[in-house]
């Protein structure tokens, strides 16, 4: 039975994208476990960081992506999720495939239904308004949970990409997860809203609870994922030493939220990323000279234990 994360921040250009595909890729390629990643950010950046766009679009034509299974839940159609998981999608440079990986790719055409669902996160109208509600609200949050209840007992580790927000295909992804962790900036804008999405996330707990009490189901089914851990990201490093800014705040979060709820290892501000992704590979997997420093750092493989130990 798959133990699934998704990756979130309110925040974009934190590297939920990137960590989401390198742990995966970590936990396939090298930990030989069977990994399924769910790309639900309409910007689609997951699904072409694995396969390329003229195989997106063939495939989009010919089976569908997640918006055409979410079109299908809407019509309470079957979902039929193994029809449109896309198996070792990740072609790499000999002409095999990255092996035990695959994807539910995503589509631009999720956007107007990621914004839906309202209620952002916590207060409700009136708790009349709920009840008459409750059956339609946890319908809406309840995609991702029965998309996933289909094959969860075929993959080790089920990892979901979110967008930058709470809305609800976030809110989705957050029922239907064990854990959630949060990708961050070790800077002032990026981790200012630490605390609050934390207690968000919780306040879509108690709301999402309370909606399946009021809709007569067992509100055990639906609670939303537990608070992981921060991953900290394109951390700055001065020589070999951290900068003092990135430093002083990790000690920071670390002190606030307490050390188990962040991860020791972090990755560095390193171009061999943007290069490996440009070739939609793992950083150690491609050879420009960049890539083979940032592989030497071994950073998301470090991470990748370290969530395999936590977890």
């Amino acid at each position: 039975m798959a133990k699934i994360f998704s990756f979130i921040n309110y925040k974009g250009g934190v590297a939920k994208t990137t960590s989401t595909y390198h742990i995966g890729c970590w936990l396939a390629g090298i930990e030989n476990k069977k990994v399924l990643l769910i790309d639900i950010d309409p910007q689609t950046n997951l699904t072409f960081l694995c396969a390329s766009i003229d195989d997106w679009k063939k495939r989009k034509s010919k089976i569908g992506t997640i918006a055409t299974m979410y079109k299908r839940y809407l019509e309470r159609k079957p979902i039929n999720t193994k029809r449109y998981i896309w198996k070792t999608p990740i072609r790499l440079r000999d002409g095999k495939r990255h092996p035990r990986i695959d994807l539910i790719p995503c589509d631009i055409d999720l956007i107007g239904e990621d914004i839906g669902g309202g209620q952002i996160a916590g207060a409700y109208p009136s708790m009349e308004m709920l009840k008459k509600n409750a059956e339609h609200f946890i319908r809406e949050r309840d995609f991702l949970n029965r998309t996933i209840e289909e094959i969860r007992d075929k993959y080790n580790y089920i990892l979901i990409d979110c967008p930058p927000n709470l809305y609800l295909m976030t809110q989705n992804a957050l029922i239907a997860s064990d854990y959630y962790i949060v990708t961050a900036i070790p800077d002032h804008l990026s981790t200012i809203g630490l605390n609050i999405l934390i207690n968000k996330v919780e306040r879509i707990g108690k709301l999402v609870m309370s909606a399946a009490t009021l809709a007569r189901r067992d509100p055990n089914s639906y609670c939303v994922a537990k608070f992981g851990s921060v991953l900290f990201v394109r951390v700055r490093i001065g020589g070999s030493m951290l900068t003092t800014a990135h430093g002083d705040k990790m000690k920071e979060i670390q002190s606030s939220l307490g050390d188990d709820k962040c991860f020791e290892t972090y990755t560095t501000e390193l171009i061999g990323y943007t290069e490996a992704a440009e070739n939609s590979l793992p950083v150690w997997l491609h050879d420009t000279d960049n890539a083979r420093r940032a592989a030497q750092k071994q950073e998301y493989p470090r991470i990748t234990k370290e969530l395999l130990e936590k977890f």
